[in-house]
């Protein structure tokens, strides 16, 4: 504990930790005080003949009648038994049954160590398909163990016990890894120790998967359901084998497998979000009546008012909206075993938003932030998340399979945005009041991502040292919203005082259609040669290569309306947004937009990988990758000024060689120390290169593409050591060091007048990682945290007189170069949780807690005028109580501490911005944004067959 929260200083910090301690205290002493006995017993550990921990065997003891399970470290207690003779009984699959007697003295307990031998059973003929065991914690630690490179694995049994929903909330659990989370809280992307989401990918059974993002290539988390996962695999140090853009890591996520017998699962819950309800009913529209398609993709190229129903955008309120989530999945083999299928479905819809307070800033003339606007913002969004997953697999024979996947997952959300805006001219002033204006803008907007993959897969044993593998791979994604409606209307103010009366509907309205897809046509291809050389004990090499064509298409539509000059009162001229006589301004569309486009991306890789173990204690793996990359877009409507720079299309070829080491010493069977190097190449996002305004920044300075943008090469170190000492336990540090040459940043361009993505010199980012899980019987924490530091160098824009020596001439903008870390790097990330699991009861609780540092939130693009995230804790809730040997329940509580996500500028407010709401004392940095998510929970139960 002192470890974990020695990096936190901050007042708010230190009063939730006291908080969180105290909790935690309370929650041991209930959990440990009905297993606390005086009385004499037998304790001791049970293993097998091999020198596996027998976790989970049952232990029986006569002529009482007590029983006991061996617990996660692999070791038991039985309790009050008197002084006497008892005989012990220990059965576990694949061991033999052990019998023994031992004596109770009065004077106090007995230590006595269990071995059983292993079961082996002699067959005369039989055709073996090994299964590897995936879903365990042990097969996770397994994993780690025997591992070539730097990884770490959530097994399904720890993602089914942990509180999260989506693969996004579960890898945040992950040494090293922090979210980047959306307007309700939820997180969507990965950020690996420290690295922006642009330098991690994403995979599905070690297959690469596209992005329905509108901008980029990364894919959200929150799509994928964790419920139809085997298990997570984070991967922080590149083979050769791998594509190679990656500087953080790569999440890749291994779906359900078919079991060897029929069986299923069944999962259902329902539950409730405290922050709707009563005062604060939750808000939503008729989405059923969003026009799908604008008039102009219809044919019509001269749009009247009565083209745009706005009969939908009527407000609806509902004071509970449930929390429903709901899985089957069903899996059996056939034709005597060589076929297995498995069937997956995932369901969840949750009722998420925030209330939040946004302030927007400006820039004076002597540097510092001035407050212009603040918005009481309130989001309702009711997300539906569906996830579909079909594997079937048919073993030929013992030395040819095929695999074939198929998964299909749809994310909509249906969000209400309504804003509160107040204007103030001049500084807050409490006791004399001040003049300014009230607005009001509620924002419908429906967006619906999903992704289709389908993946066939063959495996040959063509000899006894030659081996082949192939991966043919047919992806699509896409990003569609439709009807995007954003109603504003204005208001008047006196003196801080609202008059409603005034609120008219002169302002705007605007409807708006986003539409992107991403197909992938992938081939991959590995052969694998292990050859006997007399002086090598193990020796492994491979080839292999890929082939990849990718193509986006990206189009926009968007229409504008007005009421007119008129100044309508609400309540007297209208009520609602059916009763204006909206005036379209342009009925034509947007003629020429640079956010319609094409774009593609074609690879092409080979690479060669050699592995040799020298006497099972030195492994080395390494070698190269080639990638060959052929990046390019179109505009078909480019503007004037696309046209005259001669940037109506593009296309950049060029070839990486990624050379990597790996080095694994196996210090004894339970530890290693490993070290690594890999390059890699990081290319730019889709809408990075493209030279297309972003119309949703809110910034001073409107976002546009760099088609001269180049990509980042990474250099990467790692140095880990890693102990696995029994069981599920594990201890592991490590240090990394990254060097990125071209790091692509976001910066004011001055003489384009955009803010723009660029290459911005070299930038370093090094670090350390503790991960720590430990048993003791039933209780367990796991527990690791990173620092990271890094550093670059940009440049940033600031006021300044045209002579610094005279108070009265013209201001301008100048430059300077100002150091700061990497945008989403956080210098400390941290998680604990507490582990309780009780198999003779059946019950296993999880207390977990997630702390992300302070790191910048966004850039701006004047000098120390970034927008910082203060420092964020987490803290949830999960239980789950087996009632029947195939039936459990289970309660999960998200958010527990219901602390604020806060955004700073770290400046110091002035005397007139204390007033402000939420704004803090004199000297305290400028609040920028905070969002209350208040608490969820989940009631549910599963049942097996």
């Amino acid at each position: 504990m002192l470890t974990y929260f020695a990096v936190l200083k901050t007042k708010p910090v230190i009063y939730y930790t006291i908080k969180m301690t105290r909790t935690v205290t309370i929650l041991f002493l209930l959990l440990q005080f009905p297993f606390i006995s005086f009385a004499t017993g037998i304790i001791g550990e049970v293993k097998g003949s091999d020198g596996e921990l027998l976790i989970g065997a049952v232990i029986s003891i006569e002529p009482i009648r007590k029983q006991s399970v061996v617990g996660m470290d692999g070791s038991f207690r039985i309790n009050d038994l008197p002084e006497g003779e008892y005989t012990i009984t220990v059965n576990y699959v694949g061991y033999k049954t052990l019998t023994k007697s031992v004596f109770i003295p009065a004077s106090g307990w007995v230590t006595e160590d269990l071995v059983l031998d292993v079961d082996a059973i002699q067959l005369e003929e039989a055709v073996v398909y090994g299964t590897q065991e995936r879903k365990t914690a042990e097969s996770a630690r397994a994993t780690e163990r025997v591992a070539s490179k730097v990884m770490t694995v959530v097994s399904a049994q720890d993602i089914e016990l942990s509180p999260d929903l989506n693969v996004a909330n579960v890898v945040q659990r992950v040494s090293g890894v922090s979210l980047e989370r959306n307007n309700s809280g939820d997180g969507q992307f990965a950020i690996v120790r420290g690295m922006d989401k642009r330098y991690n990918y994403t995979l599905v059974n070690g297959v690469k998967i596209p992005s329905p993002d509108n901008k980029n290539r990364y894919v959200p988390l929150d799509l994928f359901p964790s419920d139809l996962l085997d298990r997570l695999e984070v991967t922080k140090a590149l083979t050769p084998d791998m594509e190679g853009d990656a500087v953080g890591g790569v999440i890749n996520m291994i779906m359900k497998d078919a079991p060897d017998a029929y069986s299923g699962q069944l999962n259902l819950s329902l539950g409730n979000n405290s922050l709707f309800g009563g005062d604060n009913p939750f808000m939503t529209w008729n989405t059923g009546g969003n026009i799908n398609t604008p008039p102009s993709w219809r044919g019509i190229n001269n749009a009247i008012p009565s083209d745009f129903s706005t009969n939908h955008l009527l407000n609806q309120y509902k004071n509970y909206v449930p929390n429903i989530v709901a899985g089957l999945s069903i899996g059996n083999r056939f034709l005597d075993d060589k076929l297995g299928v498995m069937l997956a479905g995932s369901y969840q819809q949750t009722a998420r938003g925030s209330e939040s307070t946004w302030f927007s800033t400006g820039m004076l003339a002597d540097g510092t932030t001035s407050l212009d606007n603040m918005e009481e913002r309130d989001y309702y969004q009711l997300q539906k998340r569906m996830g579909l997953h079909a594997k079937l697999d048919y073993r030929i024979n013992q030395n040819h399979s095929l695999q074939w996947y198929n998964a299909f997952v749809n994310l909509r959300n249906d969000q209400v945005r309504d804003v509160t805006r107040t204007r103030t001219w001049g500084s807050y002033d409490p006791i004399n009041g001040n003049a300014g204006e009230m607005s009001y803008v509620t924002r419908y907007r429906s967006t619906i991502q999903q992704i289709f993959n389908s993946t066939l897969t063959g495996q040959h044993q063509l000899n006894s040292w030659f081996k082949a593998d192939w991966s043919a791979v047919y992806s699509k994604a896409s990003n569609n919203m439709p009807d995007n409606t954003k109603f504003s209307r204005s208001g008047s103010m006196t003196n801080w005082v609202e008059e409603p009366e005034r609120i008219a509907a002169r302002s705007s309205l605007t409807r708006r259609w986003d539409y992107n897809d991403d197909e992938d046509v992938a081939l991959y291809t590995n052969f694998t040669f292990t050859p006997e050389i007399s002086f090598i004990y193990d020796t492994e090499f491979k080839v292999g290569g890929l082939v990849r064509n990718k193509n986006r298409s990206n189009d926009f539509e968007q229409y504008r309306f007005n009421a007119g000059n008129r100044a309508l009162v609400k309540g007297e001229d209208w009520n609602d947004i059916t009763d204006v006589d909206w005036i379209i301004e342009n009925p034509t569309g947007v003629n020429y937009s640079p956010n319609r486009y094409q774009s593609h991306e074609n690879i092409r890789a080979a690479y060669g990988q050699f592995k040799f173990d020298f006497n099972q204690k030195l492994e080395m793996t390494g070698g190269v990758r080639m990638e060959h990359t052929d990046i390019g877009y179109y505009l078909p409507q480019p503007t004037n000024e696309i046209i005259d720079n001669d940037l109506q299309e593009m296309s950049q070829t060029y070839v990486d060689f990624l050379p990597s080491i790996h080095f694994k010493y196996k210090i004894n069977p339970k530890s290693n120390l490993r070290s690594s190097y890999f390059k890699s190449v990081i290319r730019p996002g889709f809408a990075e290169f493209v030279p297309i305004e972003n119309g949703d920044t809110e910034d001073d300075w409107t976002e546009m593409g760099n088609p001269y943008v180049e990509r980042t090469i990474g250099h990467n170190l790692d140095l880990r050591y890693e102990l696995f000492p029994s069981g599920m336990d594990k201890f592991m540090i490590g240090g990394f060091y990254k060097k990125l040459i071209n790091p692509i940043e976001y910066s004011l361009n001055r003489q384009a007048g955009y803010i723009m993505p660029d290459n911005y010199g070299d930038a370093e980012n090094m670090g350390i990682e503790i991960d720590i899980v430990k048993y003791f019987n039933k209780f367990g924490i796991s527990a690791n945290y990173t620092y990271t530091h890094s550093k670059i160098v940009t440049e940033k824009a600031y006021y300044d007189r045209e002579d610094p020596n005279d108070d009265e001439s013209d201001i301008i903008i100048r430059s300077a170069l100002e150091e700061r870390p990497l945008q989403g790097q956080a210098a400390h990330i941290a998680n604990l949780s507490l582990l309780y699991k009780n198999p003779e009861i059946g019950l296993d609780m999880q207390l977990a807690t997630v702390y992300t540092g302070d790191r910048i939130h966004s850039l701006s693009a004047f000098y120390g005028n970034d927008m910082w995230q203060r420092g964020f804790f987490q803290m949830d809730l999960s239980v789950e109580k087996r009632v029947s040997p195939k039936t459990l329940i289970y309660l999960k509580v998200y958010n527990l501490l219901d602390n604020a996500y806060e955004v700073e500028i770290r400046q110091p407010i002035n005397e007139a911005q204390s007033y402000f709401p939420h704004q803090g004392d004199v000297g305290d940095n400028v609040l920028v944004r905070q969002d209350f998510y208040r608490r969820q929970f989940l009631v549910g139960l599963k049942y097996n067959f």
